[in-house]
């Protein structure tokens, strides 16, 4: 019964939010369905009514909009996800007798068993669905309303259901410079120099 209670005061809106902003002082949380447990770089913003998991990680610099579901998945620095964005669901395995979860050992591991892996400075619009085994590459745009069944290429713009190609953001030769300068792994300020230095090219 203490539990109970413990736990009820801990979910509360106002107390997890305060528990949120003391665990990770640098992130900017506005969602009670955060898990205290959930890895988040600095700098980065969580807005309302958006659920994560405690195993999701995410990087430095990111923007995550209103009620997106994130489900065991890894994401680089500087991603922008907008509202409505499901990353990593749960996949059930149609060769299986019954598709229900009653029958696996462990339904969340059995479930969630394919790495979902989300670049950096990934765009992803508003309403997309990204399925477990999936890796987006450093740079791509996922187009509103698409459905990405398989991996994306670096710098490609995908759209769709299911999600198909249409370009390269850039020339291969420039998608390798950007890629050699590892700028995500920088501050803005930095940033905004390699940029400076990268346009010229």
């Amino acid at each position: 019964m203490i539990k109970k209670i413990i736990v009820y005061f801990i979910e509360f809106k106002p107390i997890k939010l305060i528990l949120l902003s003391i665990i990770h002082k640098n992130v900017q949380i506005k969602s009670n369905f955060v898990n205290l447990k959930t890895k988040i770089g600095n700098d980065s913003t969580i807005m309302e009514g958006t659920v994560i998991d405690s195993i999701t990680t995410i990087g430095k610099f990111c923007y995550i909009g209103r009620y997106c579901y994130l489900t065991k998945v890894k994401i680089g620095n500087y991603c922008s996800i907008a509202n409505n964005v499901s990353i990593g669901q749960g996949e059930h395995d149609l060769k299986r007798i019954s598709t229900n979860s009653l029958f696996y050992k462990n339904a969340f591991e059995e479930l969630t068993k394919k790495e979902c892996i989300i670049g950096n400075d990934v765009w992803i619009g508003v309403d997309s669905i990204v399925l477990r085994g999936v890796k987006i590459g450093n740079g791509a745009v996922i187009g509103a309303n698409s459905v990405v069944t398989k991996d994306v290429p670096p710098y490609s713009i995908v759209v769709g259901s299911p999600a198909k190609m249409i370009k390269y953001r850039f020339e291969q030769e420039k998608i390798k410079l950007i890629e050699d300068s590892k700028w995500w792994n920088t501050p803005p300020s930095e940033a905004k120099n390699i940029f400076q230095k990268l346009e010229v090219k």
